[in-house]
């Protein structure tokens, strides 16, 4: 089984070219001062030229497949004296970038070869068919006299050769396993750190859910109790008595909400919500529940396919409704609300109330209202404008969304 490091980087072209030229000029060498170079059968020298050419140019695959070339251009060396300069750069690339059971017989197969090579030398008949003899050949020795090497030079040279190749394949494994190592380490740290950040956002969101559901619920339930007792004791009172169950039923459903919006603050933000996204099909109800408040409001609502839009703006106009009837009721107490929505896929949705302008002192002063509907305009590239109308009687809010479906 063959276990590849890390991703194979096209290595740079200069190199390889520098490479092959190398390996070419090596194997040339070799085989000229061999004894088949220096007397040679025309074809077997036509042969071994060419190969000295070709088997070099193997070197550009050598990252997508070291141990085949490594093996082939060995067994090509114990044919041919070509030397294995081409082997070991190919078992270079098989150490750095692979982990596998054939690495082992991959470098004893390189060694063989380059012994083979070195036995050549040895055996040769004279220094000028023998590399080896030429290197170690006293000063002044002619290229035709027999220069004596001890059987102890093999094995040395074999060392002297193999060993560099693997030490520097080995080293470069090593250099490549822990850059990877650091990678995932920085990649393991970045994800503990955000796992801490989602830790400590969920803890805040169970903290928050916790303080509103003491403080918000517990005045809920105050006001819902009271509602009924009120509601019970004004029975001689009809209009009181029907007050006090719409005040009841709205505490109701404010409990009801205030439960969702404490399983949303406590679920998984990642996943699938649980509490139901208001539509555009509840705009009406959501009116009417205004109007039974006691807010005047004169509406009218035209959508066209309110079905096919996309939940994010179906969610964003009731929200936005929403908070524009709220401000008409803080602000300007008992005017009257006058709200369109219209709109459809061809052109937008667009929103407008007016009511009456009370001045500045108004209500219960300046809220956060349109500051929370101009961030739901601009996250969905809408448009939101409001301002002082008819003279600065009445005050004015239009908003225009794209169609989104």
């Amino acid at each position: 089984m063959t276990e590849q490091l890390e991703p194979v980087p096209r290595p740079p072209i200069w190199r390889t070219a520098l490479l092959v030229l190398l390996c070419m000029f090596a194997s040339l060498t070799s085989f000229v001062f061999s004894e088949v170079g220096q007397d040679p059968v025309p074809l077997v020298g036509m042969l071994g030229i060419l190969a000295a050419l070709v088997l070099p140019v193997s070197l550009c695959w050598r990252h997508r497949a070291p141990l085949a070339i490594t093996l082939v251009v060995s067994g090509v060396a114990l044919l041919l004296p070509l030397g294995t300069s081409t082997a070991l750069v190919a078992l270079v690339s098989l150490l750095t970038w692979r982990s596998s059971r054939w690495e082992w017989p991959a470098t004893a197969a390189v060694a063989v070869a380059t012994a083979v090579t070195f036995v050549r030398d040895v055996l040769a008949p004279s220094a000028s068919a023998a590399f080896l003899q030429t290197v170690l050949a006293p000063p002044d020795t002619p290229p035709e006299a027999l220069v004596p090497l001890s059987w102890w030079v093999v094995p040395i040279a074999v060392v002297l050769t193999v060993g560099p190749a693997v030490g520097i394949g080995l080293l470069r494994r090593a250099n490549r396993t822990t850059r990877l190592a650091d990678a995932r380490a920085a990649s393991a740290g970045r994800q503990r750190a955000q796992l801490g950040d989602e830790l400590a956002r969920q803890r805040e969101r169970e903290r928050i859910a916790r303080e509103v559901h003491d403080v918000l619920g517990h005045r809920l339930s105050l006001l819902n109790l009271h509602a009924g007792a009120l509601e019970v004791n004004a029975r001689d009172d009809a209009q009181l008595a029907q007050s006090a169950a719409l005040v009841r039923a709205s505490a109701a459903r404010s409990m009801d909400d205030l439960r969702s919006l404490l399983a949303v603050l406590r679920e998984d933000p990642d996943a699938e919500p649980t509490m139901r996204e208001p539509s555009l099909a509840d705009l009406p109800a959501m009116i009417e529940e205004a109007v039974a408040a006691g807010a005047p409001v004169s509406s009218s609502v035209f959508l066209d396919r309110a079905e096919t839009a996309d939940p994010a703006l179906a969610r964003a106009v009731y929200r936005v409704v929403q908070e524009l009837l709220t401000n008409a009721r803080k602000h300007a107490s008992g005017a009257q609300v006058r709200l369109s929505v219209q709109g459809g896929p061809a052109e937008g949705i667009c929103i407008d109330a007016r009511n009456s302008y009370l001045g500045a002192g108004a209500g219960h002063g300046p809220g956060q209202g349109l500051q929370g509907v101009a961030e739901r305009v601009e996250l969905l590239g809408g448009h939101l404008a409001y301002g002082l109308d008819d003279g600065g009687a009445t005050f004015r809010v239009t908003v225009t969304l794209p169609w989104r479906c």
